[in-house]
Parts: C-alpha cells; sequence; structure tokens
C-alpha cells in the first residue's frame, strides 16, 4: 500500500494544480527558483494532517526540463518509491506553446509507478499511468525502476506513447457550394 504522503502528491495535488492553472504553473516550473518554492509548498501541503510519523523527506524533489515528441516536458523526480503506486517520476506533458494569446489546454500527466514483481539487477518493475481528471489509467509495464537511466527510458516510453505531433500544416479539404 502506497504511503499517504507522497501518494497524495504524486496522484491528487500536483496533476490538480497543473489542471486548474495550465501556463502558470508552467511558467513557475520554468524558473528553477520558482519550481522549488513550488514543489516544496506542494509538498508539504500533501503532508497535512499526516501523523509525524507519516510524513516523508523531500529528498531527490526537484524538476527538470525535456522534449518528448516535440512537446515541452516538466519531469519531477521523486523521492524513491517504497510500494506499488507510489512513483519513481512523474511527468507533465504540454501539448500546446506557451503563448498567452492561445486558449489554455490542460497538460497530460503521467507516472512512473512502482510495481508487484521480483526486483531484478536490471531494477525493479514498474507501470506507467496516466491520469485524466479523476480516471487513472495503467499504460502497461514502464522501464525498470531505481536504475541511473530510468528517467531517460521513461521519457523514451513516453514519446512512444504519446507520438509525433499532428502536421499543422497540412491541408484539409472544405466541401464550399457554389
Amino acid at each position: 500500500m502506497a504511503r499517504s504522503h507522497p501518494y497524495n502528491f504524486t496522484h491528487v495535488l500536483l496533476p490538480q494544480l497543473a489542471w486548474r492553472r495550465p501556463s502558470s504553473v508552467r511558467r513557475e516550473l520554468s524558473d528553477p527558483y520558482l519550481a522549488r518554492e513550488l514543489l516544496l509548498y506542494v509538498w508539504e501541503k500533501a503532508a497535512e494532517g499526516l501523523a509525524p510519523a507519516e510524513k516523508v523527506v523531500a529528498k531527490g524533489l526537484r524538476t527538470t526540463w525535456h522534449e518528448v515528441a516535440g512537446r515541452a516536458t516538466a519531469l519531477f523526480h521523486l523521492p524513491p518509491p517504497q510500494s506499488t503506486m507510489e512513483a519513481y517520476y512523474s511527468a507533465l506533458v504540454y501539448e500546446g506553446d506557451d503563448d498567452p494569446e492561445t486558449e489554455e489546454v490542460r497538460p497530460r500527466y503521467f507516472t512512473l509507478e512502482a510495481a508487484l514483481g521480483l526486483s531484478s539487477a536490471a531494477g525493479t518493475p514498474t507501470m506507467i499511468g496516466e491520469w485524466s481528471g479523476e480516471l487513472h489509467r495503467h499504460l502497461g509495464r514502464g522501464p525498470a525502476g531505481g536504475q541511473p537511466e530510468t528517467h531517460l527510458a521513461f521519457l523514451e516510453t513516453l514519446a512512444l506513447v504519446l507520438g509525433p505531433l499532428p502536421d499543422k500544416g497540412v491541408p484539409y479539404m472544405r466541401v464550399v457550394r457554389s
């Protein structure tokens, strides 16, 4: 069973915040100082109401930015999981650009979660998940967890899930009545 503190952070508060204020959260995460402050604030909020013994230290909590299948992606490095449903990493994938004139599009939110299974020299079993509002889908097995390159393998897997960006320059047919 997942510990409440990391679960609340990864599966509840972080995605809700990003979906409520997509462009402002993206801007804050793009600034290293603001990103750190935001993550620590949300981490503390995730522990509210928990007994001191249930609180987890934010060791390793940070954000890095990547381009995944042509999309800006904020990758969250999380404290190491200790049970299933706790995540090694999560990611906000922004489909649109950061232009304030365009309509705000909710980012997609993915997790690389610890899964049941035996650990091996290659790492521990994981599962790729995606949250969409209240719906949590498992997309299949993920790359082995707990390895130095796990985050890169997670991003590569996300690129396969996302596929290429649609080509906006392709003409479309329009029927015109004469």
